[in-house]
């Protein structure tokens, strides 16, 4: 099992390892949901936006954010980022 870091924290490593890696339309995208304090949307655009742009997610952290979304997320957003966490594991696995 992975360590808890809290919302806040998790979304700090993702703004400072896989922002600066994405697409500067993507990062509109994510800083608009961040200003908007849309935690979970943050999150869910960290995790497709790289995905779609081909930056990897290490699975260190995947396992950090699966275990965060596991343990009491936006209920409406569950699913859908644990599937998006599930593309990452499976491109991951593929390099």
């Amino acid at each position: 099992m992975a360590e808890i870091l809290g919302a806040t924290r998790l979304l700090e490593i993702y703004r400072a390892q896989i922002f600066p890696k994405l697409d500067p339309g993507f990062q509109g995208t994510i800083e608009s949901d961040q200003i908007a304090g849309e935690i979970s949307w943050e999150l869910e655009g960290f995790l497709q936006f790289s995905l779609l742009d081909g930056v990897e997610i290490p699975d260190e952290l995947l396992d950090i954010t699966e275990d965060e979304v596991r343990g009491g997320w936006d209920p409406e957003l569950t699913e859908r980022t644990l599937d998006w966490i599930a593309k990452h594991r499976e491109k991951n696995a593929a390099a």
